[in-house]
């Protein structure tokens, strides 16, 4: 290997492993991001079981008040009952009394049905509550744990960034700005390494004479607009 391609393989390298810290900075927010909008989804169907609870809090409570109602009106029938002037008004409240009654007992079923509706909602709500407190909890930890390595990573792009400046002195100065404007494009893929005598990006065979030309040290662009170097095993 020539000693451009030498120097071309080592700024390759060196961006490939700041294009992987950088992935790594990236990678933290990313996961933060998408954890919060976990947490904000958790919440809304808390919320939602927090809503229903309510109302089926409001059903029991009214149904209850409609029980208490109807108990007053028995009470109430029975006390005319027992002052009734004739036996067709007695009969007659006799019947009103039993018809209010079979609607209290179905009232006082559907009381019991909506409170273990009732208990059941408060069951899903509090376990909703549990979950949400896990993944905030969570959301702690990994904020942390971003935070922890992000001071490292940093210390090690700037280090790289380092590194790169040195190493890209190996791109001659007339090929500079075609060559940042590759990286801003392309990032570490601004460059690609010749293999079994195709470039490693685009797959397009070099022709003898350009593979020649990268042998002996000379910087060619694939057609792909890479920066090619002949790698190691060429």
């Amino acid at each position: 290997m020539s000693p451009i391609g030498a120097g071309m393989k080592q700024l390759h390298d060196l961006r490939l492993k700041l294009r992987e810290i950088s992935d790594q900075l990236e990678r933290g927010p990313r996961q933060i991001a998408a954890r919060k909008q976990h947490i904000d989804k958790k919440k809304e169907e808390l919320e939602a079981h927090r809503a229903k609870l309510k109302q089926l809090k409001v059903s029991a409570d009214q149904k209850n008040l409609q029980l208490k109602s109807s108990e007053g009106r028995i009470y109430e029938l029975n006390g005319k009952l027992n002052i009734a002037a004739n036996n067709r008004e007695y009969e007659a409240l006799r019947s009103q009394i039993a018809a209010d009654t079979m609607a209290k007992s179905v009232l006082e079923d559907e009381i019991l049905e909506a409170l273990e509706k009732v208990d059941a909602s408060q069951i899903e709500s509090k376990k909703f509550e549990l979950e949400v407190a896990k993944v905030e909890a969570e959301l702690q930890q990994l904020i942390a744990t971003v935070q922890e390595k992000e001071a490292g990573l940093k210390a090690q792009a700037a280090a790289l960034q380092t590194q790169v400046a040195e190493a890209e002195q190996v791109v001659p100065p007339d090929l500079l700005p075609q060559y940042r404007r590759l990286v801003q494009a392309y990032g570490a893929a601004a460059l690609a390494p010749v293999v079994n005598k195709s470039c490693s990006e685009c797959f397009v065979s070099v022709t003898a004479q350009v593979y020649v030309e990268l042998r002996a040290g000379k910087v060619r662009f694939c057609t792909c607009g890479r920066l090619m170097y002949v790698a190691d095993d060429e």
